[in-house]
C-alpha cells in the first residue's frame, strides 16, 4: 500500500508556508531494475520523492529541513539555471535542481542518482530521447576520476547501455571483467555484455540478469536478496 498526506509545511529557506503532498509509505515487492530503480508500488511514487517551495524554489525531500549550504546554493547561478530548466516535467526539474545542488557541494554520487531519477521520469513519460540525454548527463556527473565502487560501476554500466553509449559501455565491461569479479556481480556484467553486443538498450531487472545468466525459469531467492541489497539505494535515504 502507498499512503500520502496533505500537509502545510514552512520552507526552511524563505519561511513561507505551502500545502504539500507528502509520501508516508509504499512498498517495493518486485525486483529492482539494474539501475537501482525500485519495483512495486514504490516505482510510481517518484513524483513525490522531492518537494518544492512554490515561493522561493527550494527543493528537498522535506522543505522544512536544510542547512546553511542549502541557503547558500539558492543564491548561485547553478540554482537559477536548474530552476528555469524548460524540462518536460516538474518532477524531473526538481531532481535536476537537487542534482545541481549536490554537484555544487561536491557530492558527485548524489548528483548522479538525482539526474538518473529525472531520466526515470522521462522513461515513464515515453520520451526515450530525453531519457537518453538525461542518462548521459547523469554519467557525466561521475566523470573526472576513477570509480572503484562495484555498486556505482554496475549502475553506471546500465546507464551507459540504456543511453546507447556503446563504446563507453563496452570499455566499462572490459575494465570490470579484467578485475576477475566473483559471482553474482560478474554475472550482471556478462549479462550487460550480451545486451551491448546485440545493441539492446532495453530495461531489465536484477531477476532478468540472474535468470538469463543461469538459463533458469526461476531465480534463486538468496541470490536475489544479495543482489538487491547490494544494488538498491532507497530514495528516502539517498535524497537527504
Amino acid at each position: 500500500m502507498t499512503d500520502y498526506k496533505e500537509e502545510t509545511l514552512r520552507c526552511f529557506c524563505c519561511g513561507k508556508k505551502s500545502k504539500q503532498t507528502v509520501l508516508l509509505s509504499t512498498n517495493s515487492f518486485r525486483p529492482p531494475d539494474l539501475d537501482q530503480r525500485q519495483g512495486g508500488m514504490a516505482r510510481s511514487t517518484i513524483s513525490y520523492w522531492l518537494l518544492e517551495c512554490p515561493f522561493c524554489g527550494y527543493v528537498a525531500p522535506d522543505i522544512e529541513q536544510g542547512d546553511a549550504k542549502a541557503k547558500s546554493f539558492m543564491q548561485t547561478p547553478e540554482f537559477q539555471a536548474a530552476s528555469s530548466d524548460p524540462t518536460f516535467d516538474p518532477a524531473a526539474r526538481r531532481f535536476l535542481v537537487r542534482a545541481a545542488e549536490h554537484a555544487h557541494d561536491g557530492d558527485r554520487m548524489a548528483a548522479f542518482l538525482d539526474t538518473l531519477s529525472a531520466a526515470w521520469i522521462a522513461d515513464d513519460s515515453k520520451q526515450p530521447d530525453q531519457a537518453a540525454v538525461l542518462r548521459l548527463k547523469a554519467a557525466a556527473r561521475l566523470a573526472g576520476s576513477g570509480i572503484k565502487s562495484i555498486n556505482t560501476r554496475l549502475v553506471l554500466l546500465d546507464v551507459l547501455r540504456r543511453a546507447s553509449c556503446w563504446d563507453a559501455a563496452e570499455a566499462l565491461v572490459d575494465e570490470m571483467l579484467a578485475e576477475d569479479l566473483e559471482d553474482p556481480f560478474v554475472g550482471i556484467v556478462l549479462f550487460h555484455r550480451g545486451k551491448i553486443t546485440k545493441r539492446d538498450s532495453g530495461r531489465y531487472t536484477i531477476a532478468d540478469a540472474q535468470r538469463r545468466r543461469r538459463g533458469a525459469s526461476t531465480v534463486d531467492p538468496e541470490m536475489m536478496n544479495l543482489l538487491a541489497g547490494h544494488l538498491s539505494t532507497p530514495p528516502s535515504s539517498r535524497q537527504k
